[in-house]
């Protein structure tokens, strides 16, 4: 079987006070579409319960979407003085300063609330996905490395300092280890998550950068970016190999059919035995564009015919017409 899920979040309830019956609409037409599991990210979810049993009552499984700073009041951003954010916008248009992993208070709440999850609602999920799980940008981070206390506490265990200059930033075993402690210090959080959601019987999945090493990446402002998700410290290829994740969904949002094959191709090689855990994502509608109905159908054939056990779909409306609901029916078959 060629399985279809979404990322879902919730943006055709109209009526927030009372959400049930248009969440039991909506995931019963999926299910007519043979989607089988809705991965639903849980700010935007209005009444969890209400989603849980609505995805039940159409033979739904539900994954519960969340990231590293879900439910934390003040999550430690990513640090830098003034002068460097100013460079930052000046260059590339856009300052972006999320959640830094490498900040042991950040992984300890994540981890506390992702408990807290499960021990309310293991018995309506299926799985929990790991969204945004890794740095900011790589195009950004890479020049402007955080500078908070926990990344200064790693730079001043290795180098003797908390603080790199320009010089150390072309040193290739400076590069080399910041890279190290980076990926580390995500990979922990992973691990640290898959014990609690394993311990349930649960699976645990990821949203994984469509670039993972070398990729076709976009590198155009407003510089969002694809990654490379090595250099964030997502190396979910290893973590798929080590087993500490159950699957990865690469965020494959590229409208070029030829562009999207070639990612597929490079996820095929580097999955090797594990192929049959990687879920392509497909962009139906997404920052990088909008896919026609025939692109579509394209899209998902390609996914199938090199071997792949599935794709999730991303379509940030979350609304879908009645022609993408007979594509994906007749692609699940």
């Amino acid at each position: 079987m060629f399985e279809i899920k979404i990322w879902d979040h919730c943006r055709y309830v109209l009526n927030r006070t009372a959400p049930y019956d248009e969440m039991a609409r909506h995931l019963e037409a999926c299910a007519r579409a043979g989607i089988t599991t809705a991965n639903i990210y849980l700010p935007e979810v209005i009444s969890l319960p209400d989603y849980c049993r609505a995805a039940a009552n159409a033979g739904l499984k539900v994954e519960a979407r969340i990231f590293p700073a879900w439910n934390n009041p003040s999550p430690v951003l990513r640090t830098l003085p003034e002068s460097q954010w100013l460079d930052m916008e000046k260059r590339f248009g856009i300052r972006l300063g999320k959640t830094c992993l490498n900040h042991p208070d950040n992984r300890r709440i994540f981890l506390k609330n992702i408990a807290e999850l499960l021990d309310e609602y293991a018995q309506q999920l299926a799985g929990v996905h790991l969204d945004f799980i890794r740095n900011d940008n790589a195009v950004l981070l890479m020049p402007y490395p955080c500078q908070c206390e926990g990344c200064r506490q790693e730079r001043h265990h290795y180098f003797g300092k908390e603080l790199l200059t320009s010089e150390d930033l072309t040193n290739p075993a400076i590069l080399y280890k910041e890279l190290d402690f980076r990926n580390r210090n995500v990979r922990r959080t992973v691990e640290d998550a898959k014990k609690l959601v394993g311990a349930r019987g649960l699976q645990l999945t990821i949203a994984a950068r469509a670039n993972y090493l070398n990729e076709p990446d976009i590198t155009t402002e407003p510089v969002w970016g694809l990654g490379p998700a090595v250099c964030e410290g997502q190396d979910w290829v290893d973590w798929l190999n080590d087993g500490i994740i159950d699957a990865a969904y690469p965020m494959n949002y590229h409208t070029d059919s030829q562009t999207f094959r070639q990612l597929l191709t490079d996820y095929k090689r580097l999955a090797g035995n594990n192929l049959h855990r990687v879920f392509s994502g497909v962009g139906l509608s997404s920052s990088m564009g909008v896919l026609t109905d025939d692109a579509l159908r394209q899209h998902l054939i390609t996914v199938r015919e090199l071997g792949f056990p599935g794709a999730v779909i991303f379509n940030k409306t979350n609304i879908y017409t009645e022609n993408q609901f007979t594509i994906l029916r007749e692609s699940a078959v």
